[in-house]
C-alpha cells in the first residue's frame, strides 16, 4: 500500500463524514468566489461605462454616501470647460429606479448634443432629439426585460415616455439602462438646473502630468467635487466599497466554519485510529511522517472542498445574473486569479485545520496508542 493510498483509504474510512466536511468548505470557498466576483463585477461595471463612452476624468460630489453622488448645479461645467486641456465636458443625471415590474434600474440623462451618445449603437428606431418631448432610449437588455420595441410606452415614475430607440453599448452596465434626455430627466426628478457627474474628455496631446494638473485644479477652484479617472471613481464610490467590506466579512465567516469543520473531521479520524498510528510508529515511521500523513488527509478534504466551492461560485453568480435585480446590471468577474485565489485559501484552511489533528496525532507515543481502545 503506498502512501498517497493510505491517506486515501482512511479519507474513505467514514465517507459521509468527510462528504460533510468537503460540503462545508464547498460553502465556504463557494462564497469567497461569488462575493469577490460581485464585487469586481461592479467596480469592472463602473469603470468599463467611463472607459467605453471616452471619458478621461469624472467630477462629482466628494461627499456621496451613496449609490449615485448628490447632485450639484450643471452650470459648473462651463466654468470647467475654460480650464487648460478640456476637450469636451458633458454633464449627466443619474438615478436607479423602479419600472414597471423591474425593481431597480439605471437611468441616466443626458444632453442630445454631448459626445456620450457617439459609442452607443442604435439597434432600431432614432435617438432623442432637443425638439422631442417625452421620449426615451432603452438599451437591449433593459428592453429585454422590460418587454418594449420602439412605439411603446413606458411608465417612468410619474411620467408615461414613448420608446424611441434600441440601443447597444459595450459597457454591460447601459445595456441595462434607460436614457432620457438630460432636461426631460431633470424635470422628472425634480433637479432642475442639477447633475450629479460631468464627463470630460481632454485633448489628445494632454500628458499624464497635466492631467494630474487638470485634477488639482477642479478640486482646488470648486469646494466639494473632485475630479477622478476612470478607475478611480469606482474605487471611491461608497457602494462599492461597502459591497466589497461585505464581501470580505461574509468570506471570513464562512472560512472561519470551514477550518473548524475540517479540524473536528481530522481530529475525530485522528483518535478513530490510535492503535493504527502506534502500529505505524513501532514499525518504524518517524513522527514527521505521521504529521504530514494527516496534513495530507486534511489538505485532500480541503482540495475538493475548493474544487466543488469555485463550480458552486461560478453557478450561483450565473442564477444571480439572471435575477430581475441584477440582470444588466453587473457582470461577474471569473478569471484564473480569482479562481486561483479561491483554491489557495481552500488549502490554507486545510493546513490551518489538518494542524493541531497531525500534532497530536505525531505526538503519541506508540505504548499508549496501541494500548488505546
Amino acid at each position: 500500500m503506498t502512501f498517497f493510498t493510505l491517506i486515501l483509504k482512511n479519507l474513505l474510512r467514514r465517507p459521509l463524514r468527510s462528504l460533510l466536511t468537503i460540503i462545508g468548505v464547498a460553502i465556504g470557498i463557494g462564497a469567497v468566489v461569488a462575493l469577490t466576483s460581485i464585487a469586481w463585477g461592479f467596480e469592472w461595471g463602473m469603470t468599463n461605462v467611463y472607459r467605453a463612452r471616452g471619458t478621461d476624468l469624472i467630477v462629482t460630489k466628494t461627499t456621496s454616501r451613496s449609490a449615485m453622488p448628490v447632485p450639484f448645479p450643471a452650470k459648473i461645467q462651463d466654468e470647467v470647460r475654460t480650464l487648460p486641456h478640456v476637450r469636451e465636458i458633458s454633464g449627466v443625471l443619474g438615478d436607479i429606479v423602479s419600472i414597471e415590474d423591474s425593481p431597480a434600474i439605471l437611468l441616466f440623462g443626458w444632453d442630445p448634443q454631448s459626445f456620450l451618445w457617439a459609442h452607443l449603437k442604435l439597434v432600431k428606431g432614432q435617438w432623442p432629439g432637443e425638439t422631442t418631448n417625452k421620449v426615451v432610449a432603452v438599451g437591449t437588455i433593459a428592453a429585454e426585460m422590460l418587454g418594449k420595441s420602439v412605439g411603446d410606452k413606458i411608465q417612468i415614475e410619474t411620467g408615461e415616455y414613448t420608446v424611441c430607440g434600441i440601443f447597444t453599448s459595450s459597457a454591460l452596465a447601459e445595456n441595462g439602462a434607460l436614457v432620457l434626455p438630460l432636461a426631460e430627466m431633470q424635470a422628472l426628478t425634480d433637479r432642475n438646473g442639477l447633475v450629479n457627474f460631468l464627463n470630460v474628455q481632454v485633448t489628445p496631446a494632454t500628458t499624464p502630468e497635466e492631467v494630474e494638473q487638470l485634477r488639482l485644479s477642479i478640486k482646488t477652484r470648486f469646494k466639494g467635487l473632485t475630479a477622478f479617472s476612470p478607475g478611480e471613481v469606482a474605487q471611491s464610490n461608497t457602494a462599492i466599497q461597502m459591497a466589497k467590506a461585505m464581501s470580505l466579512a461574509t468570506s471570513l465567516i464562512a472560512l472561519v466554519v470551514g477550518t473548524v469543520g475540517i479540524m473536528n473531521t481530522i481530529l475525530m479520524s485522528v483518535f478513530e485510529r490510535l492503535q493504527e498510528i502506534g502500529v505505524l510508529l513501532a514499525l518504524g515511521w518517524r513522527r514527521g511522517r505521521i504529521m504530514q500523513m494527516i496534513l495530507c488527509e486534511s489538505l485532500a478534504l480541503s482540495f475538493a472542498g475548493g474544487i466543488a466551492g469555485c463550480v458552486l461560485g461560478l453557478v450561483a453568480v450565473r442564477l444571480l445574473q439572471a435575477s430581475p435585480w441584477i440582470h444588466g446590471k453587473l457582470e461577474g468577474q471569473f478569471n484564473p486569479g480569482v479562481l486561483g485565489l479561491a483554491l489557495l485559501i481552500a488549502l490554507v484552511l486545510g493546513a490551518l485545520g489538518g494542524v493541531y489533528p497531525a500534532w497530536i496525532g505525531s505526538r503519541m507515543s506508540p505504548v499508549t496508542a496501541l494500548r488505546h481502545e
